[in-house]
């Protein structure tokens, strides 16, 4: 569809009331948007799998291109599609506004999910934060938390949305796990990698194959495979809803995965069924591909921005979901991502909102229109992942061998310090910046300084627990992926470490926490520079003029880096020394007490300094002045 239909159909049947199905006991209400469909049908089914419905009843075209039906009673449980016709071709396909689905996600299923809350749900709220730079972000795969036997998850959980609100868990050798473990950690939230229903996997038998989620089949439904049984619909939403809660009830937040950029199919979706060529954007004749994954839905259209709004308002109020990472949020336009913002604000002033800075291809949305990361000024509260930073401190992502920061590209130090003060070309504030060096994407951390160094394996150990110390101590929002403070690795077995392991097995995805035992002294690490950076509000700043008004750069020997954080409470000095040898850096004048160092991250001091100190190979320190 060109933009000029496009604008035509915008301007003429443009929708502001409510989709989807309503039902209660006395009615059961179908609403679709199909404008230029010549018939649209209910198709009503008993089962789920049942090949031919027993209903299929003719809708009626009402106002701007809605269909409706009303049915007499309620048809709670039953399971439905609809027909549409355009021409000599007709589809059938499944609601997009479905909120309930059957296994595999072919039909949808009429259900009202919020009869289907937990004991206690009621007193389930949101995470509080004063500022999103309070964060701290563990992202994490739903299967891979808890599918490895040394989670400690009874068998029938492990790899379910159930695992998490499992207590206690352990290894056998009585190390914390899974909810134990982020609770220990000191995580304020854990971003699930894609929850909602998602394409190329069999619900049915989810242990034969493996998928992270990245293919959209429908928006609104909590995925099958996740679920203790798949094929009762009401089992996901409520085993959903309890995750939530259990994690809610232990303080932590939860942030959804969302993958508004792109559907797995293209002709065949649910959203094409319903009107084709409306979703999406095209160059010519051709979809276009700013997804990377074949299509790229077309944000900038009325429509389909109400579609990707109400989506996330549903799982903010229904799930009571704390935030949302946005993939490839630049294929999604400016208007749409403020809209989301100031819908969500409203139900939840602490929601956090942040996303990928970039497309995964060339995109047909015009640059300006575009919520890069090169228009953060545009989008004042969405945050967007720093790669900047990311790069320079383990070297560039895409180049296996690249070298960064904390792996002898010292040249970086000037990339590392801005990263520090937050300081990047592309900015507004620290709420907008997201700090990692790791992600489910590309190589883990531990992988990468495998790779790209040669130095010995205790050296990498310090450059791990360098790069640590470098994303909690920056100023911005902390991210790291599950498994990354016990140096999770991804090996194939011949010698070479997976890149995308979006397909891989779970021996090579799943969380090893065995791992654990091993690298107890990086985890204690982690552990420390999360309580010390929520102990310390100079790390935390809100605004770019809080930085600049609090912080200093001083004077430092080559490739090193030395910045005084100071207010009225308190200084700060965070000193960096990625040199394979020990550094002695001055100090100001005063008595300084030593907090962090190369092996260890305290709230109470370790030593006391005055006029300089011998900074450790390929470390961090941080000190505090003695008032």
């Amino acid at each position: 569809m060109d933009s000029k239909k496009a604008e035509y159909i915008d301007s003429n049947f443009k929708y502001d009331g409510v989709l989807g199905v309503t039902v209660s006991d006395a009615e059961t209400e179908f609403a679709v948007w199909a404008p230029e469909a010549e018939a649209v049908s209910v198709c009503l089914y008993k089962h789920n799998e049942d090949e031919r419905p027993y209903l299929s009843v003719p809708m009626e075209k009402s106002e701007l291109g809605v269909w409706r039906y009303n049915h007499s009673g309620s048809l709670y449980g039953v399971f439905y599609t609809y027909k549409y016709t355009y021409g000599d071709k007709t589809t059938e396909g499944v609601d997009p506004y479905a909120r309930a689905a059957g296994v595999n996600g072919d039909k949808g299923c009429i259900i009202d999910p919020s009869t289907l809350n937990p004991e206690g749900w009621e007193d389930s709220g949101y995470v509080t934060l004063k500022s999103n730079t309070d964060a701290i972000i563990y992202e994490v795969s739903v299967r891979d938390f808890s599918v490895d036997e040394s989670s400690g998850i009874e068998p029938e959980l492990r790899g379910k949305f159930p695992a998490f609100t499992v207590e206690n868990s352990s290894t056998h050798g009585g190390e914390p796990t899974c909810l134990s473990h982020i609770k220990d950690l000191g995580v304020t939230h854990v971003q699930l990698m894609p929850v909602f229903d998602f394409d190329r996997l069999d619900e049915a038998h989810p242990e034969k194959s493996y998928n992270w989620g990245y293919d959209p089949e429908n928006y609104n439904v909590p995925e099958g495979s996740y679920s203790t049984n798949p094929f009762d619909p009401s089992v996901r939403i409520k085993e959903y809803k309890e995750l939530v809660m259990a994690l809610h009830r232990n303080g932590i937040g939860v942030v959804m995965d969302v993958v508004y950029n792109h559907t797995f199919k293209s002709f065949g979706s649910h959203l094409s069924n319903s009107y084709p060529g409306y979703y999406y954007r095209y160059r010519g004749s051709k979809l276009s591909n700013g997804s990377g994954c074949g299509n790229e839905i077309a944000s900038e259209r009325a429509m389909v921005r109400k579609y990707i709004v109400d989506s996330v308002v549903y799982w903010a109020t229904e799930y009571k979901i704390d935030g949302f990472r946005f993939d490839l949020m630049a294929c999604l336009d400016i208007d749409t991502i403020n809209e989301i913002s100031e819908r969500l604000t409203e139900i939840n002033p602490n929601v956090i909102l942040y996303g990928e800075g970039w497309t995964g291809g060339d995109s047909a949305l015009e640059g300006e229109k575009s919520a890069n990361k090169y228009n953060s000024y545009m989008t004042p509260y969405a945050a967007y992942f720093n790669d900047n930073y990311r790069d320079a401190i383990k070297g560039g992502t895409f180049v296996d061998k690249a070298t960064g920061y904390i792996s002898g590209n010292f040249h970086l130090r000037q990339s590392v310090a801005d990263g520090l003060l937050g300081k990047q070309d592309w900015n507004c504030n620290p709420c907008q910046i997201v700090n990692y060096v790791e992600a489910h994407d590309n190589l883990t951390l531990w992988d990468k300084l495998t790779v790209s160094s040669s130095a010995h394996e205790l050296d990498r150990h310090k450059m791990a627990r360098l790069a640590a110390a470098l994303v909690f101590l920056a100023q911005g929002i902390p991210f790291i992926q599950a498994g990354q403070e016990f140096l999770r690795s991804k090996p194939l077995g011949n010698g070479d470490y997976d890149r995308n392991s979006y397909r891989s097995p779970d021996s090579v995805n799943s969380l090893k926490w065995w791992s654990i035992a091993e690298n107890k002294l990086t985890v204690d690490y982690y552990k420390g520079l999360i309580a010390f950076r929520k102990a310390h509000r100079l790390l935390r700043l809100s605004l770019r003029t809080e930085i600049i008004s609090h912080s200093e750069t001083l004077p430092s020997p080559d490739g090193t880096i030395c910045i005084h954080l100071f207010d009225e409470n308190e200084e700060l000095l965070l000193l960096v020394n990625p040199i394979p040898r020990a550094k002695m850096i001055g100090l100001p004048e005063g008595e300084w007490q030593l907090h962090i160092t190369d092996i260890k991250a305290s709230l109470t001091p370790l030593a006391t300094y005055c006029e300089g100190v011998f900074v450790p190979p390929i470390s961090a320190m941080v000190l505090r002045k003695v008032k």
